[in-house]
């Protein structure tokens, strides 16, 4: 070769390897984008309503008040049921931001969706290409259950990035993606930090998964390489190091809260959530949506192959199939438990969209039942939207519904329907530019035109979310939420009066809208009616036991406050009792 020939040809890698990095800078950028849109903006729609959110944010708000880092509580005294590590993010969201509140706490969860939604690109660029990364990424973002945990205030997105991250380490020292011994160092790190994001789990997934690819490979020498490299020892230090400050601090009260309730317990007995081996299937595909319409597909195509003939398909393959199995195998289940295996599931799901080429006669027919799906939903926005034009009601198409609706179901259903009438332009204009995708999807599918019909769901995704995010999560909030009730009740306790929790009702929303601890009574009805009256004392309970107390007694005086919001449940309302000492 000439002077000449090896400077052009070194003049095109240079130019592809510009060219490489500005597509990915543009790449990371749409999925900055795309998380923004879906994540951070509403942080704050909704107020903590459910039982799992102000859990969490106890602990956070004991860290924040009383400085308690190493081991928080809540109420300042009972043991959490999780580990801290996403505590500690939400307070240093809370310290940065100079506030506590939903966005401070839930910013975490958004932060390490966002990081994984990148991690999983930067990942899959090395593995198949930019254009099946940025898919990939697209697809994580939009799942269902991964963008409805990037706005939770619970541990589990927590838990994700950091079993994706260690996974992503593993196998890019597998593939020589990363290389020398500091790797090593920093995979070890990574599984000491994610087991303080939800207990064992953190290592457990990761070493199912590997184990499992490392035995079908039959790589002996890295299993012994990786039970036994000198790093191990961060693993212990920052894992089990909290956990044995931990066992000293909390004693036997903390040994069987995190350790046998919500590990040993869990898995053997279910704890409360105990369900049937095939439980997750049905999960898999509805907190799957919308990409879970092709998983009929994809696992028939991927799985029909021979499964050692791709390393790179193997290892997605096997983090998905193990971890599915784990969970199944598990007596205690609950469907958010599924979420580690989604990063892996979408870029499986890319690779599919993009090495679908030929289409049999038997695939276009399936490809056709999907499409008519997709008409179908365009075809009930359609009718939403023009009847809500015509009558000027956006909630009429839920009336029939509502008589099949269990009670709870229909309660939330009614609040949505008559939200929806508030919103009037906007949601009709929604509707039918959702309508419009819909058909333009089920047009791409009718033809098998696959590629084409991703653009189409990423868009719908995120119309879905604001729909949800903006007209129906926050009404549904408000109503059982006790942000309000509690506001009026800090401005009516003065500084010196004192207040009390009396009766069954969860009050951990109760709280921390307070501010901080709250006494509980343990006392006879007779005893609470004996003490109500005037005077600088006050007592929160649930309508259902002050109706038991004035049942005694019609004498009494009524409550000082009520709350229309009616808690978790949607079963307890409060009311606010004056009592002199």
């Amino acid at each position: 070769m000439t002077d000449r020939s090896q400077v052009a040809v070194s003049r095109r890698s240079l130019q592809s390897l510009l060219e490489d990095d500005s597509r990915s800078i543009l790449h990371i950028v749409l999925l900055l984008g795309l998380c923004g849109l879906l994540y951070f903006p509403y942080l704050g729609s909704t107020p903590f309503f459910d039982k799992g959110e102000p859990r969490e944010a106890l602990a956070v708000q004991d860290i924040v008040q009383r400085g308690e880092w190493l081991f928080p509580l809540k109420r300042a005294t009972d043991v959490p049921s999780k580990p801290p590590l996403f505590h500690w993010s939400a307070a240093l969201a809370s310290k940065i931001m100079g506030r506590l509140d939903e966005v401070t706490i839930r910013f975490p969860s958004a932060l390490y969706a966002t990081l994984g939604v990148l991690l999983i690109y930067v990942f899959g660029r090395k593995l198949f290409g930019s254009q099946i990364a940025l898919l990939g990424g697209g697809i994580l973002a939009t799942t269902l259950v991964y963008s409805n945990q990037a706005l939770t205030a619970r541990v589990d997105m927590t838990l994700c990035f950091f079993v994706t991250l260690s996974l992503v380490i593993f196998y890019s020292l597998y593939r020589g993606f990363l290389t020398g011994e500091l790797p090593y160092y920093g995979f070890y790190t990574i599984l000491g930090i994610g087991l303080l994001a939800k207990g064992p789990l953190g290592i457990v997934l990761p070493a199912l998964v590997i184990g499992v690819f490392l035995a079908l490979k039959k790589r002996w020498d890295l299993v012994f390489k990786s039970l036994f490299h000198p790093s191990v020892i961060l693993t212990l230090l920052l894992g089990v190091g909290w956990y044995a400050i931990a066992i000293t601090r909390g004693g036997e009260g903390f040994i069987d809260r995190q350790l046998l309730q919500e590990n040993i317990e869990r898995f053997s007995g279910g704890s409360g959530h105990s369900h049937p081996v095939h439980y997750y299937i049905p999960y898999l595909f509805s907190q799957g949506l919308p990409w879970s319409l092709f998983l009929p597909f994809l696992l028939w195509d991927f799985f029909k192959q021979n499964l050692l003939s791709d390393d790179d398909t193997l290892f997605l393959k096997l983090w998905f199939l193990v971890m599915f199995a784990f969970f199944s195998i598990s007596v205690g289940k609950r469907p958010v438990y599924l979420l580690p295996l989604y990063p892996a599931l979408s870029m499986l799901m890319a690779v599919w969209f993009y090495r679908h080429v030929a289409v049999s006669a038997g695939k276009t027919v399936l490809y056709r039942l999907v499409a008519i799906i997709a008409g179908s939903m365009s075809l009930l926005l359609l009718i939403l939207s023009f009847g809500a034009m015509w009558n000027h009601d956006p909630g009429w198409f839920f009336s029939p519904i509502e008589g099949f609706l269990k009670p709870k179901d229909r309660a939330n259903l009614i609040l949505v329907k008559d939200s929806l009438a508030t919103f009037g332009w906007s949601f009709t204009i929604v509707s039918l530019l959702s309508s419009a995708l819909w058909f333009s999807l089920s047009q791409c599918l009718w033809i098998a035109r696959l590629r084409s019909g991703v653009q189409r769901l990423i868009l719908i995704s995120i119309l879905a979310a604001f729909v949800s995010r903006t007209m129906v999560m926050p009404v549904i909030a408000e109503a059982k939420s006790y942000r309000s009730f509690m506001e009026e009740v800090n401005q009516r306790v003065k500084p010196g009066d004192k207040l009390y929790l009396y009766g069954e009702f969860n009050s951990d929303s109760v709280v921390f809208y307070h501010g901080g601890a709250i006494e509980t009574l343990d006392q006879s009805p007779e005893a609470i009616a004996g003490k109500i009256g005037p005077g600088n004392n006050y007592i929160i309970m649930a309508k259902r036991s002050w109706s038991k107390i004035q049942g005694d007694d019609r004498t009494l005086p009524a409550p000082v406050l009520s709350s229309t919001s009616t808690g978790p449940e949607g079963d307890a309302p409060l009311v606010v009792i004056q009592t002199g000492g």
